[in-house]
């Protein structure tokens, strides 16, 4: 999910890093319309064996997960009709890559091409897939790892489905985090087989389900050994029969997707739910439930058009290319990451150093990614709630599907833990994540070059504190990156590895394959106060401290925030992650740029308002309610009076501005990364890309804005160079 950093909420639409393990972006596709050059089929048809079962086999040359491109698809077609001609007994539809089924249509064919391209090459998705559901016997699909998007679309086209007992398989329907829908019958398919609410479900919330959550929805049939799954598949071509999808497994949920009032009351109540999520700035779960009530009222003909249709405007919507450029760039970062850096040494072995809420998920995150963790606390008992927390948080991962229990079990056992550095000789990388406080990381550095290996790399999670400062009295200080991982880190998909002027470049790029083997997506950024994330949102929060000293209401500025995009206001951001914190980071930014902090947030923890769970803050919480702290306006000193200006366009500004110029001063190395730090790491609204792809929607207009609030507010929003240049971040 989308989260804002230092705080556990749920964006609108989730944008997922690629998991530990998972191979880089899809090849380059055809381009619409274009003739495929390469020789060697992507799909082919195998022929029966001696037991009358034929395999379709999906294998592309030029890309490691079979993502689905026109190639694909016309391979595909010419296989069913070479299967359709040998009249087999069964058929299997299987990958030819060990680990790796169909991870789902190659996202670069939605980047280029026209509404009515678009739709075309979904529509001819479609008849093949109809054509593969027609076949005449029973068909299969095996599926051996991740069935994503249209490669669950194509499993749902068989008769049945059967998936391997391993932790690389997984299905899921999850165009609508993408901003688009389902295109190649998902929408009509996945309701008739597991009836109309747990499709809702699937789709509109773009699960991914783990292999004995899929069987008890109904998505598939069996859970196999992976070295067993060809024979199970084999067997069901066999042994089962052709048959209508019901609907549902209970009477209840056949009900509901086929008698119409009892179905109109469910796609009102999900409209509804949708609508109070996205607050309609997502058009894709509307159209999906359009789409899905289209097909089960008129028809799944009437069905797959509703579905083409829809497709096609979204995917050249100003959401929908947004979102799938966001998804792009998650995808390339993981090797655009690594330019200009060093080689990466081999990890196995992590230290963490600090056992809190956020080393804790470290280390849990580290062992959930393959890596031996040994953690270290100041005692037995911070130890011991450390490795509980630990094993909290995996339950529940297990418990929603996220890991087996198996898998669960394994990860808890990969940790070890004591009170001191007993352990971390073997440590490949360490992890700090003390108090933030400069003379406390100082020593815990100093210890650590004690015990550890010449070549291990030691990384502070910071979030504001200047890396160079933290290694100043390393005797290496080289080898001390910055590792800014988000809260909570099971969730917050980014970690920030900031390099400072003496960095080596191999220990930078260590901390990225770090990052990679915990599932996250990193950026690298330059040293300095508050580094990029941290930075640009006290800059936003610091503006609205100013606003609140103008008069403006506490919830009026949350309240515009929150209409114009963002999961919350910056006022009960700092109540969530905690105002000591939050004042720790301003502090830190504001000296750095030579500015006076604001007194509010201290004065407000001088009073014992130290955040949502500590006493209040700028709001008072009781009962599940929250109301305005009175106290925050009796120390501002000045009274609340209307805003005449649009809280929303100064605030969010104030961002765009400060990031333009992270990257004027090359903190940032590209917008991209801008980009994707901002809507990962702290919630910058994803539907509009991030604050340098919405700089560009602005076009000329983001200057003059900025110009207008410098003359009303001071220099402090004279435009950034990057801005000023009027130059595009990015080719539309």
């Amino acid at each position: 999910m989308i989260h804002l950093g230092g705080a556990s909420r749920q964006g609108p639409l989730p944008l997922d890093p690629p998991a530990p393990g998972h191979p880089p972006a899809p090849g380059q596709p055809l381009a619409p319309g274009a003739v495929p050059s390469a020789q060697v089929r992507s799909v082919t048809f195998v022929p029966a064996d001696p037991s009358g079962v034929a395999r379709i086999v999906i294998d592309r040359p030029d890309d490691p997960v079979n993502a689905m491109d026109l190639r694909v698809v016309e391979d595909f077609a010419a296989a069913i009709v070479a299967a359709r001609a040998a009249a087999p007994r069964g058929l299997i539809v299987a990958s030819g890559k060990d680990g790796r089924f169909v991870a789902g249509a190659d996202l670069s064919l939605l980047s280029g091409g026209s509404r009515i391209e678009i739709e075309r090459a979904i529509r001819a998705f479609q008849q093949v897939l109809n054509d593969l559901a027609a076949l005449p016997f029973t068909t299969v699909a095996a599926i051996n790892g991740a069935a994503i998007g249209g490669g669950l679309e194509l499993a749902l086209a068989c008769d049945r489905r059967i998936i391997a007992d391993a932790p690389s398989a997984r299905v899921g329907l999850t165009e609508t985090r993408l901003g688009l829908v389902p295109g190649a019958g998902g929408t009509q398919r996945l309701p008739r087989l597991i009836g109309l609410v747990r499709a809702l479900d699937v789709i509109l919330n773009a699960r991914t389900l783990a292999p004995r959550r899929a069987l008890r929805a109904g998505i598939v049939d069996e859970v196999v050994h992976p070295a067993v799954l060809l024979k199970a598949a084999a067997d069901h071509a066999l042994r089962d029969r052709k048959q209508k999808p019901r609907g549902g497994a209970t009477a209840v949920e056949r009900a509901t997707t086929w008698l119409p009032p009892v179905r109109a009351f469910a796609l009102r109540q999900a409209r509804s739910r949708v609508l109070a999520e996205t607050k309609g700035r997502y058009p894709a779960p509307l159209a999906a439930i359009d789409a899905i009530a289209t097909g089960l009222a008129k028809g799944m003909a009437a069905g797959l058009d509703a579905e083409a249709r829809a497709l096609g405007e979204l995917a050249v919507g100003g959401t929908g290319k947004n979102l799938v450029a966001l998804a792009l760039l998650t995808l390339h970062q993981r090797k655009a990451v690594l330019q200009g850096l060093g080689r990466a040494r081999p990890i196995a072995a992590v230290g963490v150093v600090g056992l809190g809420f956020m080393g804790s998920g470290i280390a849990q995150a580290a062992a959930a990614g393959g890596l031996r963790v040994r953690a270290r606390d100041r005692d037995a008992a911070a130890v011991a709630k450390g490795l509980s927390t630990i094993r909290q948080l995996t339950a529940e991962a297990a418990k929603k599907g996220v890991f087996e229990r198996r898998e669960a079990a394994r990860i808890v056992g990969r940790i070890t833990g004591g009170p001191d550095l007993a352990g971390f000789s073997g440590a490949d990388l360490v992890i700090e994540a003390v108090f933030e406080e400069l003379a406390t990381k100082q020593r815990v550095v100093e210890e650590l070059e004690q015990v550890l290996r010449p070549d291990a790399v030691i990384a502070s999670n910071t979030s504001a504190l200047p890396i160079a400062e933290i290694a100043r009295r390393a005797r290496a200080p080289e080898r001390v990156v910055g590792m800014h991982f988000f809260s909570p880190v099971h969730r917050m998909p980014l970690i920030e590895v900031v390099r400072s002027a003496r960095a080596d470049p191999d220990a930078i790029a260590t901390a990225v394959a770090a990052a990679h083997a915990l599932g996250k997506t990193a950026i690298v950024v330059g040293d300095g106060a508050g580094f990029y994330t941290t930075r640009v949102l006290s800059v936003m929060i610091g503006e609205a401290f100013a606003m609140l000293a103008e008069g403006a209401d506490i919830e009026a500025i949350d309240r515009a925030m929150v209409e114009f995009g963002w999961p919350v206001g910056p006022l009960q951001e700092v109540d969530e992650v905690g105002l000591e914190v939050a004042a720790h980071a301003g502090e830190t930014v504001a000296k750095a740029r030579g500015i006076t902090p604001p007194t509010i947030v201290n004065a407000l923890v001088a009073e014992g308002f130290k955040g949502k769970a500590k006493g209040g803050g700028f709001y008072r919480y009781s009962g599940g309610r929250r109301t305005p702290n009175p106290r925050v306006r009796e120390l501002v000193g000045v009274d609340s009076r209307p805003v005449v200006e649009d809280i929303a366009e100064r605030l969010t500004l104030a961002l765009v501005n400060e990031a333009a110029r992270c990257l004027d001063e090359r903190v940032l190395r590209s917008p991209a990364e801008g980009d994707l730090g901002a809507v990962l790491g702290f919630g910058f609204p994803p539907f509009l890309g991030g604050p340098f792809r919405y700089a560009d929607a602005l076009g000329d207009g983001v200057v003059a804005s900025l110009e207008r609030l410098a003359a009303a507010h001071g220099d402090r929003f004279a435009p950034a160079n990057a801005l000023r240049s009027r130059r595009a971040f990015f080719r539309v």
